[in-house]
């Protein structure tokens, strides 16, 4: 899989006086095409500082960001042809309908076939039914939707969706997750910012946990939540509680206890012991009804590694 964005040592520090905030601290994020990359943080963390960068609003104050093979210090206006932004309800036009709004814009970004394109983003984010309505009327779902529409207007190769569900009801937030992996279907390079964990989880292909502009850790969801357990977790449901755990810890590196009745929680330091553990299992005197692993949720994880991490630099 190729690269879609390759960032280098980015850096960036505010100054308002003698102060200086370090917003971003040797940032390094490699985002291959055709995923969805998920950037996790808390309110202050460095995300909106390194969107900023990657769209040619600010500057970095060392490294470099290469998307698809453009320098953002030095081709931003060609990196704008294949990138754009979806972040908030910045440039809802209230007092023109959803077509009139398109239309203004598609003439901005000089769309070819303007009225072909209006109709082809207004199908894909369902909005051809309300393309007559005035923006300020739309709900929020409606005008998140028409957020997507605009940024798909010049086909960009990859979006960046800062907190595209946030503020947004159940049913709303299920069709704006539901259109992105829609534009993933389609070959789209997705850059997705979210504080909301079974969203990233839902979504993302790989994610990267920042705080403090520096980055904690980046994997898949699942390699993420390994990461952070040094024991695995297994719960077995049974006929007798106490055998299994009088079975089980015997075996050196296993930690079995009752959880509740006929349910008994493992702890096991290796998944090599699971082999020995399933014939002891086999000669243990109850019925076994099922053996699961357990593994800490996205938001568990990503509280383990901030707090940790975040200790460690302070």
């Amino acid at each position: 899989m190729d690269r879609a964005v390759t960032i280098t040592n980015i850096s960036k520090t505010f100054h308002s006086g003698k102060d200086a905030v370090k917003a971003l601290v040797s940032v390094n994020i490699e985002i291959q095409k055709g995923e969805i990359f998920g950037l996790l943080g808390p309110n202050g963390a460095g995300k909106t500082t390194l969107i900023s960068i990657m769209s040619g609003l600010i500057s970095p104050e060392s490294g470099t960001i290469i998307i698809l093979g453009y320098d953002c210090s030095k081709q931003i206006t060609d990196i704008k042809k294949h990138l754009n932004v979806v972040s908030g309800f910045t440039g809802v036009l209230n007092s023109l309908t959803c077509e009139q709004s398109l239309t203004y814009y598609g003439l901005l970004y000089n769309v070819p076939n303007l009225k072909t394109r209006i109709n082809d983003v207004l199908k894909l984010t369902n909005l051809t039914p309300v393309r007559n309505q005035l923006a300020e009327e739309l709900s929020s779902g409606m005008k998140q939707r028409f957020m997507l529409a605009k940024a798909l207007l010049n086909e960009p190769d990859i979006l960046i969706l800062d907190e595209p569900t946030v503020g947004l009801d159940v049913e709303s937030a299920l069709s704006i997750r539901h259109l992105i992996k829609q534009l993933r279907s389609e070959g789209r390079t997705i850059l997705l910012t979210t504080h909301n964990m079974f969203e990233a989880e839902e979504l993302c292909d790989r994610i990267a946990f920042i705080n403090r502009g520096k980055i904690m850790e980046i994997g898949t969801p699942t390699e993420l939540k390994r990461h952070v357990v040094s024991n695995r977790l297994v719960e077995i449901h049974c006929s007798e509680d106490e055998c299994v755990v009088k079975t089980l810890s015997k075996i050196k590196g296993v930690s079995a206890s009752v959880k509740s009745a006929n349910l008994v929680h493992v702890s096991v330091d290796s998944y090599k012991k699971m082999k020995e553990i399933m014939k002891a299992l086999a000669n243990c005197d109850s019925e076994i009804y099922s053996i699961n692993e357990m593994e800490p949720t996205l938001e568990e994880t990503y509280l383990k590694i901030i707090n940790k991490k975040g200790k460690q630099n302070e």
